[in-house]
């Protein structure tokens, strides 16, 4: 009996650090969403996720000593799981009311402006409000892709919930990835996405021939130059979230955030 009960004791604790260990790694284990086609925020490259905004996270987890795993997840889904804590992290988002219910957010990371992306031959077309952008669309008979999900400004959002002739223009899907190829073929009149993110993949060497034949037009959604932000979970622990800023603020206090918006950027930021 001695020894069953001496046994019993010494697993009992054992048992318990091992269950607290795989507890703790399970609990500080931060699931990003990506896109491997958001170049230069997130994108793949041999098999390997970069990019700026995962140059960002991956030293601000470092820093708070925290693990990732980053996952690539279509936007409207990872909306629903950042809510429920499924995930903890989407880059390169712009903030609004709505969101702001079950996000944090950290940064800006950068600004952003929204774009239209259309065939080279379009990028004339007459356009400078979104009446305009109704109007050629209608006249060219063809649609605008808007992913699912975005958020490209308030009085967009807000024009898209009350103008039934806005939303009879727009081509709803997932991927912009769909889009693209879509526009290359015909189908579409343009797409709408991230200016800055556009020029520098038509500019890239390792993207250009994905975007041949397109360009970005003049036009630019009203209201929609703004930060782009890591959203947050508000379902985080809030000691990991304390971690996570302290690490920010970090970042900006010895020059690390200023090194890396150099290196993505070219510039130094103005905010």
């Amino acid at each position: 009996m001695y020894r069953v009960f001496k046994m019993f004791s010494i697993s009992v604790p054992i048992t318990l650090l091992a269950i607290l260990f795989v507890t703790n790694a399970f609990a500080e284990k931060i699931i990003i969403r990506a896109d491997e086609t958001s170049f230069p925020a997130t994108y793949k490259k041999d098999d390997k996720w970069e990019g700026m905004d995962v140059d960002i996270i991956n030293e601000l987890l470092s820093r708070a000593n925290l693990e990732s795993k980053y996952s690539q997840i279509p936007f409207q889904r990872s909306i629903f799981q950042i809510k429920s804590g499924e995930i903890q992290l989407i880059p390169n988002l712009v903030k609004n009311e709505s969101r702001s219910e079950y996000m944090h957010w950290l940064g800006p990371i950068r600004v952003t402006c929204i774009g239209l992306v259309v065939q080279e031959k379009d990028m004339q077309l007459p356009i400078k409000t979104t009446d305009e952008l109704i109007s050629v669309a209608l006249q060219k008979q063809k649609k605008i892709g808007y992913l699912i999900g975005a958020s490209y400004s308030p009085s967009l959002d807000e024009r898209l919930e009350n103008d039934a002739k806005l939303r009879d223009v727009l081509y709803f899907l997932p991927d912009n990835s769909q889009h693209r190829q879509m526009l290359k073929l015909g189908r579409l009149l343009g797409y709408f996405y991230d200016a800055f993110e556009i020029q520098r993949r038509i500019a890239d060497p390792d993207f250009s021939a994905e975007f041949n034949g397109l360009a970005l037009h003049d036009y630019r959604i009203k209201d929609s130059c703004t930060g782009a932000y890591i959203g947050i979970s508000k379902k985080m622990d809030n000691e990991i979230y304390q971690k996570i800023i302290h690490a920010f603020q970090e970042m900006h206090d010895d020059g690390t955030f200023t090194e890396m918006y150099l290196k993505w950027v070219g510039r130094e930021p103005n905010f």
